[in-house]
């Protein structure tokens, strides 16, 4: 029989985690068959994301990412075709990002879509290298401060 662990059911469960721990109790629900963990495991990391760490670069999150945001943000801007794909991507992470807001009941980052693509932009400026969606993620957390 698998082993079993306790997963965070408060907010103040959830900040007092390690990300490490956060990501175990992640791929433990995966292998569950509890429909309601799932988004509560992702509503207790995003949650803890901003009491965990000071900005979203000092913390290290294995995620299986899909498309261009997984690739460096210099990637991104490289051509016009990776550019407009890129964007697109930003849109639906941001999309998803305040979906799991609203549906946690936390406030959604409300901005236009030229300020999001500039505020990503703004975060990749400092760091060109890093991966489009720890850019989106940081403008996110930024946004969401303001």
């Amino acid at each position: 029989m698998g082993k079993r662990s306790a997963i965070a059911t408060t907010d103040a469960e959830a900040a007092a985690l390690t990300v490490s721990e956060l990501n175990q109790q992640i791929a433990f629900a995966k292998h569950q068959s509890w429909p309601i963990a799932k988004p509560a495991l992702l509503a207790a990391l995003i949650c803890a994301a901003p009491v965990c760490s000071s900005s979203a670069q000092d913390v290290k999150v294995s995620v299986d990412m899909m498309g261009i945001g997984g690739m460096s943000c210099a990637h991104w801007q490289s051509t016009q075709a990776h550019r407009s794909e890129g964007t697109v991507w930003i849109y639906g992470f941001w999309t998803g990002l305040n979906y799991v807001a609203s549906a946690s009941e936390q406030t959604e980052t409300k901005v236009d879509t030229a300020a999001i693509v500039a505020e990503v932009k703004k975060t990749f400026a400092q760091r060109p290298s890093q991966v489009l969606a720890s850019a989106v993620w940081t403008a996110y957390l930024d946004l969401n401060k303001r």
